[in-house]
């Protein structure tokens, strides 16, 4: 697990969902457990497993939910899923999760506070797709711009 202090949250960077128990030491946070991150597939219909692509929450210690240092809230990458996704299709991604944190950060108040909450997310998800060296431009399909 590769932690990288993003000032206000921290990102975890992982290879399986079970690293994020591991890295808080504990078996279950926020209705999650480390057992059901363990199950070889994912079925619901029988409760088995879960899917972690991506996660973002409060420090597990932060009882208070405070979002404040020592405790500070986390995004988690499972970067096993990265692996068959497009530059695009991974950007999106740490969208989704910025975006989430982003509200945590600003106490979930988009009633007065939406565009400072999405230029948030947004800036964050550059940081952390510059960190991840995918903001190299990807060029189009061969032919793309050609007329047939």
């Amino acid at each position: 697990m590769k932690k990288i202090d993003m000032g206000d949250y921290i990102l975890l960077l992982g290879n399986n969902a079970t690293e994020i128990f591991d890295y808080y030491k504990v078996p279950e946070m926020h209705g999650l457990k480390r057992k059901d991150a363990q199950a070889e597939e994912v079925d619901k219909t029988v409760g088995n497993g879960m899917y972690i692509q991506g996660w973002s929450n409060y420090d597990p210690a932060d009882k208070k939910l405070t979002g404040k240092p020592p405790h500070k809230p986390f995004i988690f990458l499972n970067l096993i899923h990265f692996k068959n996704l497009s530059n695009i299709e991974k950007a999106t991604s740490i969208m989704h999760e910025t975006m989430h944190m982003s509200l945590l950060l600003n106490k979930w108040d988009i009633e007065n506070k939406e565009e400072e909450i999405v230029t948030q997310a947004e800036q964050e998800a550059n940081k952390i797709v510059n960190k991840l060296g995918l903001d190299n431009k990807e060029k189009p399909k061969k032919n793309f711009f050609s007329r047939k």
